[in-house]
C-alpha cells in the first residue's frame, strides 16, 4: 500500500530551549525560520549559547615579559606546574572551550617565541601566583557570572602537579621572522574536550627569552554539570 501526501502547507512550531534554563520565555512556541527555498535556517551551537548567556572570555592588556612579569614561560616546569594561562573549573560547573588565541604583540628580539600548548587536566590546579583574571559574559547584560577561576602569569602562576595532563593542541610561531602571527585553537576546527569539573584547561607559552608582549583570548561555553549528564 502506498500513500500520497498532498497539499503540506502547515506552519511548525518548536518550543525554544529549555537547556540550559534561559530566561522566562522558556518552554513557549515559536515559529521555524525558514530561507526563500524552503530550508530550515538555524545558528549554530556556539552562538546559540553565546545568546544564553553561557559564554565566557579572558584577555589581557598588554603583559610585558621580563623577571617578574612571566606571560611566556621558558620552560612549563616538572609536572607541568608554570602555565602561561590557567582555568580552573569547579565540581558541579562543566566548560567546553571554544577558541584560544595567542599573539606576540611586537615587543622583544628574535628567537624569543617558540611553542604554544594546550594541557586538559581533571583537577583544579592553581596553587599560587599569577594575575587573577575575572571571565567576561559574551552576552553583555551578564546573564549568568561565570563560576570559573582564572589567572594569567604577568606573575609566575604555579600550579599543583599534573593528575592526568593531556595535551590537545601544540602550535609555534616563526621566531626568526618575530611576524605578528596570532595561534588559533578552535573547536569548530578541533574535536573540544568536555572539562567537568574538578578540571582546568592550561595554556604554556614557551618562549626562549622572557621579554615577550602577548595578547591573548580565551573562550569558553559554561554549563551546569547537571545540563549535560
Amino acid at each position: 500500500m502506498s500513500v500520497t501526501l498532498t497539499n503540506l502547507n502547515y506552519e511548525a512550531l518548536v518550543r525554544k530551549a529549555t537547556s540550559p534554563s534561559r530566561e522566562t520565555s522558556d518552554g513557549v512556541l515559536e515559529k521555524l525560520w525558514a530561507a526563500r527555498d524552503g530550508s530550515l535556517v538555524t545558528i549554530d551551537w556556539y552562538t546559540a549559547m553565546a545568546m544564553e548567556g553561557r559564554v565566557f572570555n579572558i584577555s589581557n592588556a598588554v603583559q610585558e615579559g621580563g623577571a617578574t612579569a612571566l606571560i611566556g614561560e621558558t620552560a612549563p616546569g616538572t609536572d607541568n606546574i608554570n602555565p602561561s594561562i590557567l582555568v580552573d573549573v569547579p565540581a558541579g560547573t562543566t566548560i567546553i572551550p571554544m577558541e584560544v588565541m595567542v599573539m606576540p604583540e611586537g615587543t622583544g628580539t628574535q628567537g624569543d617565541w617558540g611553542i604554544i600548548r594546550i594541557n586538559t587536566d581533571d583537577a583544579v590546579r592553581y596553587a599560587s601566583g599569577g594575575n587573577a583574571l575575572t571571565p567576561v559574559n559574551m552576552r553583555k547584560d551578564d546573564v549568568f557570572p561565570s563560576t570559573c577561576s582564572c589567572y594569567d602569569g604577568s606573575t609566575q602562576i604555579v600550579a599543583s602537579a599534573n593528575t592526568d595532563d593531556d595535551i590537545i593542541w601544540t602550535g609555534s610561531t616563526d621566531h626568526t621572522a618575530r611576524a605578528n602571527e596570532p595561534q588559533r585553537w578552535t573547536a569548530k576546527e578541533y574535536i573540544p574536550p568536555i572539562l567537568v569539573g574538578p578540571a582546568s584547561l592550561l595554556v604554556f607559552i614557551m618562549v626562549s627569552n622572557v621579554d615577550e608582549e602577548v595578547l591573548f583570548s580565551v573562550k569558553w561555553v559554561e554549563l551546569p554539570s547537571v545540563n549535560i549528564v
